[in-house]
């Protein structure tokens, strides 16, 4: 009898071994395809130096404020009112994201959604700036109910705060 359970003792610290290990090894292939670690055994985490190296620092935009988040924002919802699409991307989007916004924007007429969308996004409150990027907090609606969500700008070289995504 004490070697079945001695037996049985063994097998089931074999079994919790081999789990412990699985883990261990998911865990560490985590940290891999996060780029944080080696891809080889023993899958060491990298030293602050290698981490450097690999992902060097962005260089903060430190460049003076021209038209600040708020400012873009009402210039956009200014032209929103008008409804003069071409205004409000030129004025307030990255030169990249302004004809699949002017779409989206016409796309909210077509469908008779734009009322709603200027009246969700109305009034705006600050949440994080930073040097680059900002945050802002608004109350929208979804299905008819209120939620929360937000607006983000990013930060030009030349001091411009445009509307990264609504």
């Amino acid at each position: 009898m004490k070697k079945y359970l001695l037996g049985l003792g063994i097998l089931i610290l074999g079994v919790l071994l081999i789990f412990a290990s699985y883990d261990w090894f998911l865990q560490k292939q985590q940290r891999v395809l996060n780029g944080t670690a080696h891809a080889t055994f023993p899958y060491s985490d990298y030293s602050n130096d290698e981490l450097q190296k690999l992902y060097p620092h962005v260089v903060e935009n430190n460049s003076p404020t021209v038209q600040s988040p708020e400012e873009t924002h009402q210039k956009f919802l200014a032209a929103l009112k008008n409804e003069n699409f071409d205004e409000a991307v030129n004025c307030c989007f990255r030169m990249g994201d302004r004809e699949r916004m002017k779409s989206f924007l016409v796309d909210l007429k077509k469908k008779g959604q734009l009322n709603l969308m200027m009246r969700d996004i109305k009034e705006i409150y600050k949440d994080v700036v930073g040097n680059m990027t900002a945050t802002y907090i608004y109350n929208g609606t979804y299905n008819g109910k209120k939620v929360g969500n937000t607006m983000t700008f990013i930060k030009t070289n030349g001091g411009y705060w445009y509307i990264e995504s609504l």
